[in-house]
């Protein structure tokens, strides 16, 4: 039985099918509409749902105060205005890590605040953020999309240089084989581990045996947004998005400079792939 998981040797060494289903795709019943094949988005989706999430939080948390503030009264004069405070300052702390993830989009320079050996990540509102986006009318594939650009954006600010062997890139067999090629010639001339995955679980079990510094995912929004979510706490991710001109799971594409890109923020910019290819 072929393994889910290999290192790629010969990265077109196997076929890709047509199918509907894929672990992120359980809903497709095989129409092509356009976001099937490009969710590409602009980051403004996110930053605007959050900025209205932390706003809303806010605005709930004041109006939760004001109910239970004659009750509090009852046990003591004072306890509504401690209780007022604690809202406040956790209220404040959210709104000051928005504004500082701004910041850094922004300049594209690290604001963020550490929590002992710890950086807060984007993370803990994106379900909340979601929830509310499809309430709007937005697709699941362009909030994905919009919070992978955000996520890219301040792990650039915030990322250091690495030794090639400690980058792990991650792809989907769905991606075509021009670029599974290309993809895995540069990284072999310099030794950076390239490995394609079938689904989340062999995604993890790989990073759980390699101990990478930093990763590069190719994947659908779906997919990167859950890997994201997985991994971004504990070891720096860029995602890549791929198109679907054939729909979900078969001979997906990407920007390839926008992976060379991906490559540099980690490896420096003398990493260059198309300077990585056999001349004729």
């Amino acid at each position: 039985m072929e393994k889910e998981t290999k290192r790629l040797k010969n990265p077109i060494a196997f076929e890709i099918k047509d199918r509907k289903l894929g672990n992120e795709w359980l809903g497709w019943k095989g129409q092509l509409h356009r976001e099937d094949r490009d969710a590409s988005t602009g980051k403004r989706i996110f930053l605007g749902l959050f900025m209205i999430t932390v706003l809303g939080t806010g605005l709930i948390g004041f109006l939760l105060w004001y109910m239970i503030s004659p009750r509090l009264a009852q046990f003591h004069p004072v306890l509504p205005l401690c209780v007022g405070l604690c809202f406040l300052i956790i209220w404040g702390i959210i709104a000051l890590w928005f504004f500082l993830m701004i910041l850094s989009i922004i300049t594209g320079k690290d604001f963020f605040v550490v929590f002992g050996k710890k950086k807060v990540s984007i993370t803990f509102l994106v379900p909340t953020v979601l929830k509310l986006g499809t309430r709007l009318g937005i697709s699941r594939d362009r909030l994905s999309n919009s919070f992978v650009k955000v996520s890219n954006t301040i792990i650039r600010s915030r990322a250091k240089k690495i030794d090639p062997e400690k980058l792990l890139i991650l792809l989907p067999r769905c991606l075509s084989k021009h670029l599974l090629r290309k993809i895995t010639d540069f990284s072999h001339r310099f030794n950076i581990p390239v490995y394609t995955v079938s689904g989340g679980e062999k995604a993890r079990q790989i990073v759980t045996s390699l101990h990478p510094k930093a990763i590069i995912g190719v994947a659908c929004e779906r997919d990167l947004l859950s890997g994201i979510q997985d991994i971004i706490d504990r070891i720096p991710v860029i995602g890549i998005p791929n198109t679907r001109p054939e729909g979900p799971c078969k001979n997906t594409l990407i920007d390839i400079d926008e992976f060379e890109r991906a490559i540099q923020t980690f490896l420096g910019s003398d990493f260059h792939i198309a300077s990585s290819e056999p001349h004729h």
